[in-house]
């Protein structure tokens, strides 16, 4: 094997896919990016073994097709450190060799292909089309809200996917938090999808490094999902996983009907009121207290020392005059506000030990989010 590439090339592909690649392998191969040299077109393929693997293609000049495995780490870390400019890259059996002017270049030790770990074939019977944007907008708003630990119940620390009507939705939640978002399917293309699936947000991760890396950001995405796998392919770029197992939890019967208590506030400035509040907040809870009367907001919180704040707001009460306390987590809250994105915010509750609903401008029609309130000592 040997091909000529441009580092600017070759070392944000090689550094997408070892993304995937497991920090501390079990074996040697585990390790490996397999590279498979056709005419101008070069193949690197890398799985962690658990499930999840990545194929990418990115044009090279070729010389001599051929094959190796070889070490992630090390060929990544070459091409990184090699001069800026054109690479020649050779394999003289299982040997690697990584040149960028006479005598100098670096050797590698190779593995035989034969060797590396295969990536399942999987056949989808469901499919749905979205382009790369359209996912960086789903794993954006909603993976935040995924557990980060898998001890309990792993299938929270995924992201659901299923069809609505025609429309694709997506649920993240870690059962203190819930974020839902509709995104439109592309037009014209096969929209089948007869079962939810729940995917590993590293999934998405990893198609979205190496489409940034290959320059696929603007395509069409084929998403296909069997039972077990989803294999997601661009132009450059396929991505097969294995699907977190089940059950997840019904999440529309936890979005409540009617929600009469209305607060409207300025993003920007409600987030700059709880980062001071943060920093007294009790580091194990990071409670709060929101209370709400007339125009106005007022958010304290004891712990080390204690902070009070104050904001303006619209609110709105039917069934009371009286001031609305609300127990709330900041580091949580702060997070949906930064990840809402818009310059007012709108709370809706429906009283004060419950569950508030946070809507972008109040509008729920494609994104929503809900946060679970905390009782607070008096």
């Amino acid at each position: 094997m040997k091909f000529l590439a441009q580092k600017s090339v070759l070392s944000p592909a090689l550094s997408a896919a070892k993304l995937v690649v497991p920090a501390k392998p079990a074996i040697a191969i585990a390790g490996c990016f397999l590279l498979r040299l056709k005419e101008n077109n070069l193949e690197i393929t890398a799985n962690d073994l658990t499930g999840l693997g990545l194929c990418l293609n990115i044009q090279v000049e070729g010389e001599e097709n051929g094959e190796i495995a070889v070490s992630a780490t090390d060929f990544a870390d070459t091409v990184s450190n090699a001069p800026d400019g054109e690479l020649t890259v050779s394999a003289n059996g299982l040997n690697l060799i990584v040149s960028w002017g006479e005598e100098r270049d670096s050797d590698l030790t190779g593995r035989s292909p034969e060797d590396f770990i295969k990536t399942p074939e999987i056949e989808p019977d469901n499919h749905v089309t979205l382009k790369v944007p359209a996912l960086s907008l789903l794993l954006s708003k909603v993976a935040f809200a995924a557990s980060k630990s898998s001890d309990n119940r792993p299938s929270l620390t995924g992201l659901l996917l299923e069809a609505e009507e025609a429309k694709l939705v997506s649920v993240g939640t870690d059962s203190h938090r819930l974020s839902r978002i509709y995104i439109q399917p592309e037009e014209g293309e096969t929209f089948s999808l007869s079962r939810s699936s729940i995917v590993p947000p590293r999934a998405v991760q990893a198609l979205l490094s190496a489409t940034a890396a290959v320059g696929d950001t603007e395509s069409a995405i084929s998403m296909g999902f069997s039972e077990t796998h989803l294999k997601f392919e661009t132009p450059n770029v396929s991505v097969v996983a294995k699907l977190l197992e089940g059950p997840y939890p019904a999440w529309r019967p936890v979005i409540p009907k009617s929600l009469p208590i209305s607060i409207k506030f300025n993003t920007a400035e409600m987030l700059d009121v709880l980062h001071r509040v943060n920093v007294s907040a009790d580091k194990a809870t990071h409670n709060a207290r929101l209370t709400v009367q007339d125009s106005t907001m007022r958010i304290s919180a004891v712990g080390s020392r204690r902070t009070r704040e104050k904001i303006a707001c619209i609110y709105e009460n039917p069934e009371s005059s009286e001031p609305l306390h609300l127990g709330v987590n900041v580091s949580y809250l702060m997070e949906i506000l930064k990840i809402c994105g818009t310059d007012e915010t709108h709370i809706l509750v429906n009283g004060e030990h419950s569950l508030c609903e946070i809507l972008p401008n109040g509008n729920d029609s494609e994104l929503l989010f809900l946060l679970m309130l905390v009782r607070l000592a008096e």
